[in-house]
This record gives structure tokens, C-alpha cells and sequence, in this order.
């Protein structure tokens, strides 16, 4: 019995050149995202962790985006970074599920193995970008796949696109494939912009779904807006 319960999950996240940078303006974002009924918010920075945990009593899936020279992997890799989510009073530690070489010598393997012997009670999210990176996550024993990084990783990522990443269309078929192979929950997640396309997640075979840039980014939902018009009245 995972702590998720089935529904939406709101990213509320920021970079620094966003307007909506800051850890007090997160957490208004999860207090809306849990006043409309999700069911959990996801949450970068050990700052914004924690100001979302003094704001909201759902649950929190939290990462620490962490870059490393020469390592793809950034979805909290390494375990002073596992430390900081803990810390925070995330329930839900989510970490780069991927076969590219993780920092520090590890594997997902390793990795999760670390993480449950250090957190035997913290739930794990692996996030990943094919089908094979899933099922290999799943036999893990972890307690949710999510497809968070489909197209973003150098070998699902499309360079051609004029559109960019966040209002391109979402993988569905890598959600109903996904529920074919694993009795892991499933999270619908990347590009699942408004609630026809987390409909159709769901009932591809998700158990939740993640919606981050359709609700808490608002120079891009008016972006997606703005271009709607321009290309209908061609100005």
C-alpha cells in the first residue's frame, strides 16, 4: 500500500529565471494544488521542500536536481541528496531511474538499494524515459515508475521540434506499455499538459499523473495561449 492516493499530482517547481522563483510563492502554489484536490505536489530544493511541508499536509514527492560534470543523471543522484528530501519531511524521494552512468559509482541498482537500507520507510519514484528503463526500475522493488523523462534524455529527446519540450504531446504508449509489464503504480508524467491528456494517462493505465507547466508556469501557459492565436489569425 503506497502513501499516494490515485489522482493528480501538481509539479510546483521554478527555476531561478522563472518569475515564479521562490520558495514562499511554491508553497502558495501546493496550498492552490491542494485546495483543488491533488492528491500530492512534486517539489525541487531543499528550501522549497520544506517551505511546501510547513504549507500542505498531502503528500510531497521531492527531488534535488543536482548536476554533475560529465553525468547525465540529475534527479537527486546521490545520497547527501536522498539526505536533504528526508530531511525535508518529503515522503517520496524521487531519483533518476535510468540506465545512463550515475555519479559516484552507482547503478540504479546500488542506488536503490543504498536508499532502502538507509530509508527503509521512504517511499522511491523512479523516474524514466523508456519502457525497458521501467521494468528494470520496477524489479527493483520501488514503489512507483514515473515517465518524467521521456524526451528530455539524449536518446528520447527530439532536437527537430520547433515546439518546445514542455507543450509537446505526451507519451501514452509508454504509460499502456508500461502497465502491460509492471504492477507497479505508474505515474503519468511529462508534457501531460490539461486534464484531457491525464484522462487519457489514466485510463492508458497510470495511477496518477504529474501536471507541472499546464498550472504552476504561467509564462508558458500563456505562451501555448499566445501561439494558439497567432496561428489561428496568422498574426
Amino acid at each position: 500500500m503506497t502513501i499516494l492516493k490515485r489522482g493528480l499530482i501538481v509539479s510546483c517547481q521554478a527555476t531561478p529565471e522563472e518569475p515564479m522563483h521562490g520558495s514562499e510563492i511554491m508553497a502558495r502554489m501546493a496550498v492552490a494544488a491542494q485546495m483543488g484536490g491533488a492528491v500530492g505536489v512534486r517539489v525541487n530544493t531543499y528550501d522549497d521542500l520544506c517551505a511546501v511541508r510547513n504549507a500542505v499536509s498531502i503528500p510531497i514527492l521531492g527531488i534535488i536536481k543536482h548536476k554533475f560534470p560529465g553525468y547525465w543523471p540529475y534527479m537527486t543522484p546521490i545520497l547527501s541528496d536522498v539526505d536533504l528530501v528526508v530531511k525535508s519531511g518529503a515522503e517520496i524521494v524521487c531519483i533518476d531511474g535510468t540506465d545512463l552512468p550515475h555519479p559516484e559509482g552507482n547503478d540504479i541498482d546500488k542506488y536503490v538499494k543504498m536508499i532502502r537500507e538507509k530509508y527503509p520507510r521512504m517511499e522511491i519514484c523512479c523516474d524514466v524515459a523508456t519502457l525497458s528503463q521501467g521494468i528494470h526500475a520496477a524489479s527493483l522493488g520501488v514503489d512507483y515508475v514515473a515517465t518524467t523523462l521521456y524526451g528530455y534524455t539524449p536518446d528520447t529527446i527530439d532536437t527537430n521540434s520547433p515546439v518546445i519540450n514542455e507543450l509537446r504531446e505526451p507519451n501514452i504508449d509508454l504509460v499502456e506499455q508500461l502497465a502491460k509489464h509492471i504492477d507497479v503504480p505508474i505515474i503519468a508524467e511529462g508534457r501531460y499538459w490539461d486534464e484531457i491528456n491525464a484522462i487519457k494517462g489514466m485510463k492508458a493505465g497510470a495511477y496518477a499523473v504529474t501536471i507541472g507547466a499546464g498550472i504552476t508556469r504561467p509564462q508558458i501557459i500563456t505562451k501555448k495561449i499566445v501561439d494558439a492565436i497567432n496561428n489561428e489569425f496568422h498574426l
